[in-house]
């Protein structure tokens, strides 16, 4: 299977270290205090980012970093902490991801 065949709905393949449903229970862990679909849309949605790309070498950290980006901010926001109204991460291309007035790509 090729990374162009890939949807988030299935394993990743047999060689990477991870898998969707895997990286979504780990997480749901972490963040108890958000719905088990959200914390699924975040990792489908982040594993859709990096759907096209040519090399996977590094594809499992990249979606957990980007979920938990996602993750972090939906939490803030559950705490009325404010929070990005797309539901994407907020100020991703800020320095240190802090999204402190940053956006864009």
């Amino acid at each position: 299977m090729t990374v162009d065949e890939r949807s988030p709905d299935t394993d990743p393949g047999p060689d990477e270290s991870f898998s969707v449903p895997s990286l979504a229970t780990r997480l749901a862990a972490s963040y108890p205090s958000l719905d088990a679909a959200v914390v699924e849309a975040a990792v489908a949605g982040a594993y859709g980012h990096f759907a096209g790309a040519r090399v996977t070498a590094y594809l499992p950290i990249l979606v957990e970093r980007r979920s938990r980006r996602t993750l972090d901010v939906a939490a803030r926001a559950g705490e009325g902490g404010g929070g990005s109204s797309d539901g994407g991460p907020e100020g991703e291309g800020g320095p240190g991801g802090s999204g402190a007035g940053a956006g864009g790509p």
